[in-house]
């Protein structure tokens, strides 16, 4: 048996594995009224039914109750505190990147946004969370502007890997380093583009430059 097979109450068994030990289970308590039979002649057909019925009852009970039962059970369990944990991080994260002072969004194929945290938000005057959904990134920027963003959002899609830029926005008048990073999808194909972008206005450097 597989180490997926196991879990912290005992183990989970696969529906075929059971599924032998019940057919073990029921040829076992058939063989014990088989073998009962020619020993007690005075003893009725439905009086040996009723005894292997009982029988079996009494040797199926525990094994699925134990084999099948309770370790489904605690799997059920463990389960639940997984999404619990799961769902306790994404919140941790979301509270995260919303609080951060970071501009953080995503984009599709089409430059559209997917999503904003609060400081985007508010830089692009949003009053609502979901406003931005579908809107362009041309709709906000210069096309020069869009022109360079394009080129980096096309180069991650294309490679599926991260890369980073300094540019001045025309709408704040200050200087970022922005981070594109390749979300994949389960096939490992990339389906958008993240962007993290950092205010460094305040921090001394020689020039606003590409880093790849």
């Amino acid at each position: 048996m597989n180490k997926d097979s196991k879990i912290s109450s005992g183990l989970f068994f696969r529906p075929i594995e059971l599924l032998v030990i019940i057919t073990a289970s029921i040829f076992a308590s058939v063989s014990v009224v088989d073998l009962i039979l020619p020993f007690s002649p005075l003893l009725s057909q439905q009086t040996f039914a009723f005894l292997d019925a009982v029988l079996l009852t009494i040797i199926l009970f525990p094994v699925i109750y134990y084999l099948a039962f309770e370790p489904l059970k605690s799997y059920i369990v463990e389960l639940k505190r997984s999404e619990e944990a799961l769902q306790g991080s994404e919140a941790k994260y979301r509270s995260l990147v919303e609080t951060t002072d970071d501009s953080i969004y995503l984009v599709n194929r089409k430059y559209e946004y997917l999503f904003m945290n609060a400081k985007h938000r508010s830089r692009l005057s949003f009053l609502f969370d979901n406003d931005y959904v579908g809107r362009a990134f041309s709709e906000f920027h210069s096309p020069e502007e869009t022109e360079v963003f394009k080129e980096k959002v096309n180069k991650v899609f294309e490679t599926g890997e991260s890369l980073q830029q300094e540019h001045k926005s025309q709408r704040d008048n200050r200087c970022f380093l922005r981070t594109l990073s390749p979300i994949k999808g389960p096939g490992g194909e990339v389906v958008a583009v993240s962007v993290v972008s950092k205010d460094i206005s305040e921090l001394p450097r020689p020039s606003a430059r590409d880093i790849f």
